[in-house]
């Protein structure tokens, strides 16, 4: 007797940042590539360019959205999201988590609030939680905050840990977790494809340049570090030309702090709205010195072999430390030496990517324990009276 339909094995992905759909992407590419269905549920923590970012991917799964409101900004408004996602969640999990719900796999990623809930309804649910990008580690709290405390819960509740590495491995406890691991960051795999694409118009200029972009809250709103990027972008644009990025908090922010008129005035530094990911990854890959807060920056930067000044007090990333990556602390002296050592001679760069496919590794596993719980299902079956 054929299994039936709410005993088959299932997929959820839960996503709601941008970060979450780029790093993601790659796998729900290659699951629908192996004719894998799953459900795609978006939480909408953010709602600008999520559905370009994933037409961008080729994503064609239908895309079940959770919220339609505005997009999360502010604490208070990020404490009512969480309630009302956390409730619509719990309340239709006889839809997205069919019975028996240990066969349902819950795919979240990374360390934002949306990892969060969705690993934690996952789990009271009674669905396997499995944690994309797992294992990474700061060791300290409070930087970054609170990404670290939300990887630290996650992974208590997370039953597959597709970790990015032998040192994120190394950091989880594989008596009550099954560890994978992912060789490299599905990161990787979305490089890849955006550097096979097409070149994006205005990322084919030879002219030597640096990328700044910085978001992150803690750096935003302490006037004491965006001053210090305004006077390192000052400086570096007495060297070479300085493409920053405006991210819309960026850019409200730098205009409360009355900050954006001197950037405007200055001819060396050129002002490019936020973009979506295939021509930021252009972008970056072209340039010689990137300057950055962002996690996932330093990933990509890392197989790109970019010079990149981190602006952050601690990361919870290996890759490329002490090689092309500085952690900067925002300490003059590794500013200094990141802005001295800007190579400005026009030359083209040749990109060789590691030859890991991390989407691949993670959906060979997933297909394994489908058919495990599928057969077991089978097995089940034949041995209940007829």
């Amino acid at each position: 007797m054929p299994a039936r339909e709410e005993e088959k094995p299932r997929l959820v992905a839960i996503l709601g940042t941008r970060a979450q759909v780029i790093k993601m992407a790659p796998l729900l590419a290659e699951l629908e590539r192996r004719h894998l269905s799953y459900r795609l549920l978006l939480t909408g923590q953010h709602q600008a360019t999520v559905d370009d970012l994933l037409d961008e991917f080729g994503i064609s799964t239908p895309r079940e959205r959770l919220y339609e409101g505005p997009e999360v900004k502010g604490m208070t408004q990020a404490g009512f999201w969480m309630l009302r996602i956390a409730w619509r969640l719990w309340r239709r999990r006889a839809d997205w988590a069919s019975r028996p719900r240990r066969h349902t796999i819950v795919l979240v990623h990374g360390d934002t609030f949306t990892t969060l809930l969705a690993a934690f309804i996952g789990r009271l649910s009674g669905a396997t939680v499995a944690h994309v990008e797992a294992g990474l580690r700061s060791f300290d709290w409070r930087h970054p905050f609170p990404e670290e405390i939300t990887r630290i819960l996650v992974s208590r509740v997370a039953r597959i840990a597709y970790c990015p590495g032998n040192w994120a491995c190394g950091n989880l406890n594989g008596r009550r977790t099954a560890i994978v691991d992912t060789q490299a960051n599905t990161i990787l795999d979305a490089l890849r494809i955006a550097l096979e694409k097409p070149a994006a118009s205005g990322n084919n200029d030879e002219t030597p340049y640096a990328v700044v972009s910085v978001h992150r809250f803690e750096n935003l709103y302490s006037r004491e570090r965006m001053e210090i990027i305004l006077d390192t972008i000052r400086r570096l644009a007495e060297r070479l030309r300085v493409i920053l990025v405006l991210h819309p908090t960026t850019e409200k922010r730098l205009t409360e702090l009355g900050m954006l008129e001197e950037l405007r005035q200055n001819p060396n530094v050129e002002l490019r709205p936020r973009m979506t990911y295939v021509p930021f990854m252009q972008l970056i890959a072209r340039s010689r010195l990137v300057i950055s807060d962002g996690g996932s920056n330093q990933e990509e930067l890392s197989y790109l072999g970019i010079p990149t000044l981190l602006m952050r007090m601690a990361t919870e990333r290996q890759e490329g430390l002490d090689e092309n990556v500085s952690l900067g602390r925002f300490d003059p002296k590794r500013i200094t030496r990141a802005i001295d050592g800007v190579d400005t001679t026009p030359s083209k760069r040749t990109t060789t990517l590691p030859s890991h496919y991390p989407s691949g590794i993670i959906v060979d596993d997933l297909l394994s324990r489908l058919r495990a719980a599928e057969d077991r299902s089978k097995r089940s079956e034949n041995k209940s009276p007829q």
